[in-house]
């Protein structure tokens, strides 16, 4: 179940009681999520052209494709730009945010057949264009993204539900989202033995995935699998590839209260994402002083 107005408030409290660093952040991101989950309940969401085919979704499951490419979804574009405005006019509330609320608004102005060209490069996780339209905008990357994603999120929650209470994720053993393909943002470890499930960084879609394997390039090399820790810090890590040079974050629920929420814990972990882009930036380094 999507999380709701209530979960939203608890998580916020948690992470706050846990990391003071970050209240002021979450409390920011807990206020932009709450929109999304008021456009949710709102009535305002149909997705009457999802045609969902049992047999189809059980051949793409068993053939590792993807249930549906979020390219050729007929998104309701309106109701998306209109939560998109809506989100940036909470950011133009913050003092720090004022100067990017413009160049926020501009970024959607450019269309494409009735569709943002930057919300459809964040449906193609297309990071390189959504990263120099922030820069041409003046605007900062990771808060374009954040807004991109929350402003789909309503119609993503809905199919990523629709689509799971249809697919047998016994089949899908692969690190791609089975619903709609993109890439995880974190992982979390739960139950007897400490089962992984990985949540997609678009449709935030939860599935089991091996715990010793990178989901980015499906290496099961142990030599080549690493995990590092935050320093006085239980329950959180940041799985490593030395193959592909990936990584990702995860959350040991059996050490911390649960559910993932996903836009909360991704940026009340961002000293995680540090910790490794410093770790694969030493490694790179000292691999070239060997070359």
């Amino acid at each position: 179940m999507p999380s709701g107005l209530e979960d939203i408030a608890l998580k916020v409290k948690s992470i706050s009681t846990r990391n003071p660093a970050y209240t002021e952040i979450v409390q920011w991101v807990g206020d932009l999520l709450s929109e999304t989950v008021k456009t949710s309940d709102s009535g305002k969401i149909h997705l009457s052209e999802l045609n969902i085919d049992q047999e189809d979704l059980r051949k793409r499951c068993e053939q590792g494709r993807s249930a549906l490419n979020p390219e050729e979804l007929a998104l309701d574009w309106e109701t998306v730009s209109a939560l998109y405005k809506r989100l940036v006019e909470l950011v133009g509330k913050r003092e720090d945010g004022r100067r990017q609320a413009e160049g926020l608004l501009k970024a959607i102005e450019e269309t494409e057949n009735g569709t943002p060209v930057v919300l459809k490069a964040a449906l193609a996780s297309d990071y390189e264009a959504i990263e120099a339209t922030a820069k041409a905008l003046n605007v900062d990357s990771p808060v374009l993204v954040l807004l991109l994603h929350l402003s789909l999120r309503p119609f993503f929650l809905v199919i990523a539900q629709a689509v799971l209470e249809n697919l047998d994720l016994s089949l899908w053993n692969h690190g791609h989202c089975p619903v709609c393909g993109s890439a995880p943002r974190m992982a979390d470890l739960s139950g007897e033995g400490g089962k992984r499930r990985l949540h997609c960084s678009l449709c935030e879609a939860a599935w089991p995935y091996q715990r010793l394997r990178c989901p980015f390039c499906e290496n099961d090399n142990r030599k080549e699998l690493s995990y590092l820790r935050a320093e006085n810090e239980e329950g959180f890590r940041v799985d490593l590839c030395s193959r592909c040079n990936n990584y990702l974050k995860t959350m040991d629920l059996r050490e911390i209260a649960g559910p993932v929420i996903l836009p909360l814990d991704d940026v009340a972990t961002w000293h995680l994402d540090i910790i490794a882009g410093k770790n694969l930036e030493d490694k790179d380094n000292a691999s070239s002083q060997a070359i």
